[in-house]
C-alpha cells in the first residue's frame, strides 16, 4: 500500500511539472487541475495538511479559469480582425514565422500577393487569415493560423462568421488546396469538405 501511494504521489508531480510546459491556455489548466486533485488526495492520506489546502486552492483556481476559457471560445465579441497592411502582415510573420511554416509551407513567400487579416483576441493579435482570388469561385486560403495559447479559444469560428474577415471582405466560399495533415482535422471541424483529392472547400453565407 505504501508503495503505490508513493506511486501515486509521484505520478502526481510528474503531471504538475508537465503541466507547466504547456504552452495552451486549456491544456495546461486541465492538467494542472487533474494533478492538483491527485496530490490533494494524496497529501490527504500521509496527513500533509498544508499541502492540501494548498492544491485545493490551485484546484479551485484551476476550475474557474477553465469555465473562463470555455466561456471565452463561445464569446464572439471577444474576437475582432483588422485588415492586414503589410507592416503589420511582416510584424506578424516575423513575430509567428517558424510555427506559420509548420502548418503552411511556403505561406510567408505569397502573402505579399494576398489579402490578409490579423485576428485580435480582447486587445492581443492571435492569428492571421490570408487569401488570393482565383479563376474558380472560390478565394484560395493561403493561411488560416492561430498562436499556440490561443488556439484553445477556437478563434477559426470566428473567422468564417458573418462578423469574420471573410464574409467582411464578400467571399462567399473558400478553398485549401493540399493541406498539412495536422490542417485537416480542423478543415474538417469547421465544415470544410474534400471536393476532389487534395482540395478542401466551404462555402460561406452571405456577406
Amino acid at each position: 500500500m505504501d508503495i503505490v501511494l508513493e506511486v501515486v504521489g509521484w505520478l502526481g508531480s510528474a503531471l504538475l511539472v508537465f503541466s507547466v510546459l504547456q504552452s495552451r491556455f486549456m491544456r495546461f489548466r486541465v492538467l494542472n487541475g487533474i494533478a492538483s486533485i491527485v496530490l490533494t488526495g494524496y497529501n490527504a492520506v500521509i496527513g500533509v495538511w498544508p499541502m492540501v489546502a494548498v492544491n485545493a486552492c490551485l484546484v479551485l483556481i484551476d476550475a474557474w479559469f477553465i469555465w473562463r476559457l470555455a466561456r471565452a471560445k463561445r464569446d464572439d465579441v471577444a474576437f475582432t480582425h483588422s485588415m492586414a497592411d503589410p507592416a503589420l502582415r511582416d510584424w506578424f510573420v516575423r513575430a509567428h514565422g517558424a510555427d506559420l511554416e509548420h502548418f503552411h509551407p511556403g505561406a510567408a513567400e505569397l502573402l505579399p500577393d494576398c489579402r490578409a487579416a490579423v485576428i485580435f483576441h480582447q486587445d492581443r493579435a492571435v492569428g492571421l487569415v490570408a487569401w488570393r482570388p482565383a479563376d474558380r469561385p472560390e478565394a484560395e486560403l493561403v493561411a488560416d493560423y492561430v498562436v499556440p495559447e490561443y488556439r484553445d479559444y477556437a478563434p477559426g469560428a470566428y473567422v468564417y462568421s458573418a462578423a469574420g474577415p471573410l464574409r467582411a471582405a464578400g467571399l462567399r466560399a473558400v478553398a485549401v488546396e493540399d493541406p498539412q495533415p495536422v490542417v485537416v482535422a480542423y478543415l474538417r471541424k469547421l465544415g470544410f469538405t474534400e471536393s476532389k483529392p487534395g482540395r478542401w472547400g466551404l462555402r460561406l453565407g452571405p456577406p
